[in-house]
């Protein structure tokens, strides 16, 4: 059992192996080196030197020249393995308190056996491996395209993509540590985790029982912040998913990645999910969308939502996000001409450098000023006109600052949306030819359906949209 602690038995394959040759009769006597190669914990090393007794066997401790077969007592013998406990215990101390140490000083270890997505490199750090950087990142882009864990696992076993240590077997939680793991940023949070009993070994969560240390810029990236974030947010925003009504039976508390209306689509009477459903007129397979309240309460509740037919839903739904392909380019010419009229504006109004810098000569100069009123007399009110003077235009200034920042984020935040609107599909003349569900969930945040012909369509750049519904001549809903 080499290289397996003496504390337990429970790994120690090869230990276990003599223990049943010997009360098989196969072994005579058990010669060891000391107390201490036999066992590190005094109760399994006493109980296995009694089982041993029972069928005739003896240890021989050849350091502490003692014989169980031949013992008048376990006295001595229960000193001497308390003694190897101690002495195994404290080197697990020692130990124990490097890895702190190397933990405060930001030394982080890494395990590339089970780190998908870097290798040791020549120098010792860590270095990308691209072929596995790739899977790492399209485990990223999946997961925020809609896709489940379940999903992401079943695609890359289909695809034939090995784990870390070569498995070909992907579990959910597998894709969920690695979604989770901060290491893909390029930082590290050191003690995660910690033992919680010397014997068992056991390792445990740290949920604040120990100190954690979290080291910035480590090794190289894989995933950017902004991505890595936004994963974070998508993960948090799936496990804090609730039932949308008391009044419903099914508990929508669970993602699914299967279908994109499982999320997104509402009823405008009640605000319950809807939900797919089969139904069989006839004989012929049909797939429909139902608000879950009519669908278990009948008309009590929810009198006048309507079934929508899935392929009629599904054109109604592409018909409006290719609308809002076209608008992009109209969109992206009225924000260039937002940004070249406060271009033209800056020599008549403060930009925001030359507010901050004209703040900053105003806080100076009202310093300046504090220590003259320090230095002379109470009576002394040379300078409370300037000093009135200068607070008011410091309000002024900081009010101005707040407003120019909030411009900038204003303006840098409908540039990321239209971005990603315009990045959601693949195609060059930006439509879509067919309901897509990654493009749904990239471009949309809700659909409500108001009546049996028409949607209302919240995109995610807080625009709203009426879309028809067309129905085909031989598609009755109720």
């Amino acid at each position: 059992d080499e290289g397996i602690s003496g504390t337990s038995m429970k790994k120690r394959k090869q230990f276990n192996q003599l223990m049943k040759d010997a009360e098989k009769g196969k072994i005579d006597l058990v010669v060891t080196k000391s107390v201490s190669r036999f066992g590190r914990n005094t109760l399994d090393g006493l109980t296995c030197v009694r089982r041993l007794r029972q069928h005739g066997v003896g240890v021989l401790f050849e350091k502490e020249n003692v014989n169980t077969l031949y013992m008048d007592n376990e006295m001595i013998l229960t000193f001497m393995m308390s003694q190897a406990q101690e002495e195994s215990a404290s080197m697990s101390k020692i130990i124990r308190w490097g890895q702190v140490r190397r933990f405060e000083k930001g030394k982080v270890s890494y395990h590339y056996d089970s780190f998908l997505g870097y290798k040791k490199g020549a120098d010792g750090e860590p270095e990308i491996d691209e072929g596995q950087a790739a899977v790492v990142r399209r485990i990223f882009a999946r997961y925020l395209m809609g896709h489940s864990t379940y999903r992401i696992s079943k695609d890359l076993m289909a695809d034939g993509i090995e784990t870390a240590r070569g498995n070909s077997v992907w579990s959910s939680n597998a894709v969920r540590a690695i979604l989770q793991n901060e290491k893909y940023m390029g930082d590290a949070l050191l003690q995660k985790t910690y033992c919680s009993d010397f014997f068992t070994h056991q390792r445990r969560m740290n949920n604040g029982e120990l100190p954690k240390y979290y080291v910035h810029d480590c090794h190289p990236a894989i995933i950017d912040r902004a991505t890595f974030q936004k994963t974070q947010e998508e993960m948090a925003r799936r496990a804090s998913l609730r039932k949308t009504s008391s009044r419903t039976k099914t508990e929508l508390g669970k993602f699914s990645g299967k279908y994109a209306f499982t999320e997104l689509l509402v009823c405008g009477e009640c605000g319950s999910p809807y939900r797919r459903v089969l139904w069989m007129p006839n004989g012929k397979r049909r797939y429909v969308w139902r608000c879950i309240n009519r669908l278990e309460h009948g008309k009590r509740i929810c009198k006048a939502s309507p079934a929508l037919e899935e392929p009629e839903l599904q054109a109604a739904v592409t018909a409006a996000m290719n609308e809002m392909f076209h608008q992009r380019d109209a969109r992206r010419i009225t924000m260039d001409c937002v940004a070249q009229a406060l271009a033209s504006q800056e020599g008549q109004e403060l930009s925001l450098p030359v507010a901050k810098a004209r703040l900053q000569a105003i806080e100076e100069r009202q310093n300046e000023l504090l220590s003259l009123v320090l230095d002379a007399s109470e009576s002394c009110t040379d300078y409370d006109k300037e000093l009135m003077r200068l607070v008011d235009a410091k309000t002024a200034l900081t009010a101005k600052i707040e407003e120019l920042d909030q411009m900038n984020t204003t303006d840098s935040e409908i540039s990321k949306r239209v971005d990603a609107i315009a990045a959601a599909t693949e195609q060059e003349d930006g439509a879509l030819d067919s309901f897509n569900d990654s493009v749904a969930r990239q471009l949309i945040s809700c659909i409500r359906v108001v009546s049996r012909d028409q949607l209302m369509i919240r995109f995610k750049d807080g625009s709203e949209v009426q879309q028809a519904i067309e129905h085909n001549k031989e598609g009755k809903t109720a």
